[in-house]
């Protein structure tokens, strides 16, 4: 690598944490502004722990906002002083402090005064919502991680809400339907498994088609099925497992997030933390990440490439399948068409937000969990002065922003996405 190249790559990195350390000063500088002019000095936000203990802390929105706002601009001004051999370290931590004072000062501002911000509910629905997104998520990452683009997620999770309604109904058990589903996926993942490595045909092109087939199936399906006989679309559903676990699920804040939880949630921890090791301490995830980086050298090494990209697939589907049983079951609903409303594409987000990695893709899914969460609950907080609309959007904006701003940064697998032939160099 030429001497050039070499200081291009540093330059670029400090271009963007410049950025994003004036768009920091920037933001919190119009909202500490907006606040000293708009904000009566005697407005009060209250914050309170909501399932356990009957607690509550009133603030002065005023002093929160601009005291926030100060922070988050101090966090900017950290980015721009920040010598280059820190950022790499210390930046990300700048960003994200910045990022969540904001987003704290902010929901000062929004919360309607005496309602109370409800802690323990926004905190326990965020890990809830982030599951399609885990789940969806880490079946991109062992696609991509082996070369494969998996863009049918979308439709994975279409068939695996299908297929989970329609078992769990008829076998009145919803670990039935769950099974269901994940079979469901790797069904709907060996075409595509096939078509990648068989014929070589375009990854894109296959995952998109793959998803209209599910979209059209499924709705036929819908129609003929449970629109038919509703007792096909009454699915049987999961509790929660708090009654189970002691004192545990009392504790403040920990208890509601983790111990007051359905098996869905321990199934998506459980996975991430399986995939991890999977990838980086096993045999297997040697074999994975080298046919995903360099294919050539892998199968020089004599690794079968296109068999075992046609199987991490068919696994990924199972991942993916399984998350599908989350629109169903997990939330105790009915199937109807095109329930998944796009997610499977935001999970696709948040894995590249995560850089390819199942914990990475844990702390984006929380991110994106908690703006559904927020959505949620400003929906039906008395005196919300954001419209309805726009709340609707607000997953996809922050996809929006967040892809933005990781893409260039965020460095897929260097064969993701080509088909290889045994053979080629």
């Amino acid at each position: 690598m030429s001497t050039q190249a070499q200081v291009a790559v540093p330059d670029k990195v400090s271009r963007r944490y410049t950025s994003a350390g004036y768009g920091l000063i920037g933001l919190a500088v119009a909202l500490g502004g907006l606040g000293l002019l708009l904000i009566d000095s005697g407005r009060t936000t209250t914050y309170r722990l909501d399932q356990t203990v009957d607690s509550s802390w009133t603030v002065g929105t005023l002093p929160v906002v601009v005291t926030l706002s100060v922070l988050a601009a101090l966090a900017g001004i950290a980015l721009l002083v920040l010598p280059d051999a820190l950022l790499p370290r210390f930046g990300g931590v700048a960003i994200g402090g910045g990022a969540a004072s904001l987003v704290i000062a902010a929901l000062s501002w929004t919360v309607t005064p005496g309602v109370g911000f409800p802690i323990e509910f926004v905190l326990a629905t965020t890990l809830f919502l982030s599951l399609p997104f885990i789940f969806g998520a880490l079946s991109g990452v062992v696609a991509e991680r082996s070369g494969v683009i998996n863009l049918g997620i979308e439709g994975q999770f279409l068939t695996g809400a299908f297929t989970a309604a329609l078992l769990a109904s008829v076998s009145g058990n919803a670990y039935v339907g769950m099974l269901a589903a994940t079979i469901s996926g790797v069904c709907s993942t060996l075409l595509l498994a096939w078509l990648a490595t068989r014929f070589q045909v375009n990854q894109v092109v296959t995952g998109i088609i793959l998803n209209l087939l599910a979209l059209g199936l499924t709705g036929f399906l819908y129609e003929r099925l449970m629109r038919a006989d509703g007792s096909l679309n009454q699915p049987a559903g999961v509790q929660k497992l708090g009654d189970s676990l002691g004192f545990l699920p009392d504790i403040p804040i920990l208890g509601p997030v983790l111990f007051d939880q359905n098996v869905f949630v321990y199934v998506a921890l459980a996975c991430v933390f399986a995939v991890s090791f999977l990838l980086f301490r096993t045999r297997w995830g040697l074999r994975t990440r080298a046919v995903g980086e360099h294919p050539a050298a892998a199968d020089a090494a004599g690794i079968n490439v296109n068999r075992l990209r046609f199987w991490n697939v068919t696994v990924a589907g199972a991942l993916s399948g399984f998350g599908g049983a989350f629109f169903t079951i997990a939330n105790n609903v009915s199937f109807s068409k095109n329930m998944t409303a796009g997610l499977g594409f935001v999970a696709l987000a948040v894995m590249i937000v995560g850089r390819w990695h199942p914990f990475g893709v844990l702390t984006a899914a929380l991110l994106f969990g908690f703006s559904s969460a927020l959505q949620r609950f400003l929906n039906t907080m008395p005196g919300n002065p954001i419209p309805t609309e726009f709340l609707g959007m607000l997953p996809y904006i922050v996809t929006l922003v967040m892809v933005a701003g990781f893409i260039g940064r965020a460095v897929a697998p260097a064969a993701d996405g080509i088909p290889y032939t045994p053979g080629d160099k």
